[in-house]
């Protein structure tokens, strides 16, 4: 064998472990996993939707972070992806979802307004995207949100998101989240199987 290559395997022998040694694991069971959910049942459907997420713990500093936020991609929960799976059709702040599952974050535009990431998660998953590294998410339906500031009476010590329907008309619903003293939030409507044969009539018709 070559010097050469004597030193070339030598360097790459040394060079291996040191590859090894920088790989960092972090993970384990998720004690702060929660969800909300909702179920629609009549003789004609039987579907739902579901939040499941890992709330941060509120800081008063955080108030201080609010002007510094303009114009950033944010996480929205900790851990692993906040995520929105849905059996039926929906539209949160006026956009449309299809059925599917997705992952969620937050955006914050230059004048402050916050919106609601939406990304179908096998897409977020073979583009590699990950919900800590915010700045390299791309793509994407935003959704905006009310930003409703100090509106807590009992501020939530840790973040609550939740997806609910108005019972008494159950296309319509809220998504919300709470955090500290502030809430966000924006109006939901499930597109029922009744509403969707509704539609198809009036398009018919013109």
């Amino acid at each position: 064998m070559s010097l050469l290559r004597i030193a070339a395997l030598a360097a790459f022998l040394s060079f291996t472990p040191s590859l090894k040694a920088q790989i960092q694991v972090f993970g384990g069971p998720d004690p702060d996993r929660r969800g909300s959910s909702v179920f629609l049942f009549s003789d004609a459907m039987t579907v739902g939707a579901a939040i499941s997420y890992s709330g941060p713990v509120w800081k008063d500093d955080y108030n201080q972070m609010l002007d510094k936020l303009r114009d950033k991609n944010l996480r929205l929960g900790k851990n692993w992806w906040t995520s929105l799976d849905t059996s039926i059709a929906m539209e949160i702040g006026g956009k449309r979802l299809e059925a599917g599952a997705y992952f969620l974050g937050l955006h914050c535009d230059k004048d402050g307004n916050f919106h609601l990431m939406v990304f179908g998660a096998s897409e977020a998953m073979k583009q590699g995207l990950m919900p800590f590294a915010a700045d390299d998410w791309k793509g994407g339906v935003m959704i905006p949100l009310a930003l409703h500031k100090d509106s807590l009476k009992e501020p939530a010590k840790t973040m609550v998101l939740a997806i609910e329907v108005d019972k008494q008309n159950p296309s319509n619903g809220t998504f919300s989240m709470h955090w500290g003293p502030h809430g966000l939030d924006a109006a939901v409507k499930f597109v029922l199987p009744e509403a969707k044969k509704e539609a198809k009539k009036e398009a018919k018709k013109g």
